[in-house]
């Protein structure tokens, strides 16, 4: 019996499944169904990967840099961790905290040290020290954007330039280390758990939910997987955006499943137009409909957004019958003892 990692996703060729040990009914969370796709792309997410798009390739265009991970083999990315985000702003807060509160505490501290100016009138002493601060609170609104994007770029950079090489060696480990992806090529998916470790198994092991989230503003959305066999959860990846529009959810998954299949040709989004020549079957799919390599990179965005994109993707996003769509998995679960699909699974997997 081949082994489950020789074979890409194909819903039509699914193999025997075992049956979840656990009910896929989950309270607020809507099971998504797999391989019946609706060819819809989201709207909200689109703009921003057009945009995303446009600007990379004006200093990368052949699409070759490290930075860029998204190609017709693997959607790397990396899920959300707050530490991240804090060493990305920790720098510029510092600096700014610095530069607004700095000058008034020398201010007040030289009013109690200084001799001279602590035998001024304590009414002298006040004026000048309101006058001043004010002073200062307009010099650092006019100061701090010059001041915060140079530290960010020449003066980091200057700092840091010795060190380059050992940064850029810790930095590679760091993102490898938490680097999640999808792998067409494959059919398998690895999630980062930190540390270095990570969840990888099947596609077909996963279900996929359109999550509610309750917020004081109102019900918001946003796609989650989980192993259908271990029952972890993912909630953070970067495909778990939270939106106000459940259909821009369900079009984001009818994309990355339709990326999944290797049946299918790539989904038309901004990410993967520089690829799809690179994909079999991608590459017959636009010489017989005469898709415009370009199309994306070549978009004049603000006219999209007011005429094809509104009309197109859209209007046909909120309107697509979702409730429709028919999963070919499901069918296939209870067809295969647990103790079997096991010898069936690569080496590699989470054990379940």
């Amino acid at each position: 019996m081949p082994n489950i990692k020789d074979k890409p996703f194909r819903p039509m060729e699914i193999s025997p499944l075992p049956k979840s040990p656990k009910e896929r009914t989950r309270i607020g969370e809507e099971l998504q169904p797999v391989g019946s796709y609706a060819g819809i792309i989201p709207y909200l997410g689109t703009i921003q990967d057009a945009e995303v798009l446009q600007d990379h390739e004006k200093t990368d265009p052949e699409f070759k840099s490290k930075d860029w991970w998204w190609d017709h083999q693997r959607i790397r990315f990396l899920n959300e961790k707050l530490g991240l985000k804090f060493l990305i702003l920790i720098i510029p807060v510092i600096w700014v905290l610095a530069l607004w509160l700095g000058g008034p505490a020398l201010m007040i501290w030289a009013s109690a040290e200084i001799d001279l100016i602590a035998e001024l009138p304590p009414l002298v002493v006040g004026v000048f020290i309101i006058v001043f601060v004010f002073a200062w609170f307009v010099f650092a609104v006019w100061v701090t954007p010059v001041t915060t994007n140079w530290l960010m770029s020449t003066g980091m950079g200057f700092v840091l330039k010795p060190f380059e090489k050992i940064i850029n060696e810790k930095l590679d480990k760091t993102l490898e280390d938490g680097c999640s992806e999808f792998n067409r090529t494959t059919g398998q998916v690895r999630m980062a758990l930190g540390g270095g470790r990570h969840f990888e198994a099947p596609f077909v092991e996963f279900d996929a939910y359109v999550d509610r989230v309750i917020q004081q503003s109102g019900v918001f959305y946003r796609l989650i997987f989980v192993h259908r066999y271990t029952q972890k959860t993912f909630h953070n990846t970067a495909f778990s955006t939270i939106e106000s529009s459940k259909s821009e959810v369900l079009a984001l998954w009818d994309v990355l499943q339709t990326y999944m299949d290797v049946s299918q040709p790539l989904p038309d989004v901004p990410r993967l137009e520089p690829f799809r020549h690179l994909d079999p079957v991608t590459a017959e799919y636009d010489k017989q409909t005469d898709r415009n390599p370009r199309y994306w990179r070549d978009l004049d965005l603000d006219s999209w957004k007011d005429g094809e994109g509104w009309r197109e993707v859209y209007q046909r996003q909120s309107q697509f019958p979702w409730g429709s769509r028919v999963c070919k998995l499901t069918p296939q679960l209870g067809k295969i003892s647990m103790e079997e699909y096991r010898k069936q699974r690569p080496a590699g997997a989470w054990p379940i």
